[in-house]
């Protein structure tokens, strides 16, 4: 039975892309919130740490995107800061490629072409 305050989630699969290689390592999962319109990265690097994919704005040929990772205070929710950004368009094939922090290889959430 399907109720309205049930949460819809989508479950993806992360990637760490290394473009000088073009190789992929697996980096975690994402959960697609319909209800919220955003993403919640589980990152096998930082399992401790919360981290949100949000649809920022969009043209014709691309969607961009904020990551965000919540901070907190004596363990309780503080607010959310912006720690790297990413894009979807007709050339990533629905894929979102994020750039994040200090790492040098993109993240990536979407199907692995193999």
């Amino acid at each position: 039975m399907n109720t309205n305050n049930e949460q819809k989630n989508e479950t993806l699969q992360l990637w760490w892309l290394d473009q000088k290689t073009n190789t992929y390592f697996p980096a975690g999962v994402a959960f697609h919130d319909e209800n919220y319109g955003e993403y919640r990265l589980k990152i096998d690097m930082h399992p401790e740490n919360q981290y949100y994919l949000r649809p920022l704005n969009s043209t014709d040929n691309q969607i961009n995107f904020r990551v965000e990772v919540v901070i907190k205070r004596n363990g309780k929710f503080h607010q959310r800061k912006l720690i790297g950004e990413g894009f979807s368009n007709t050339e990533t094939n629905g894929d979102i490629i994020m750039t994040l922090g200090p790492y040098t290889k993109k993240l990536l959430l979407g199907v692995k072409n193999d």
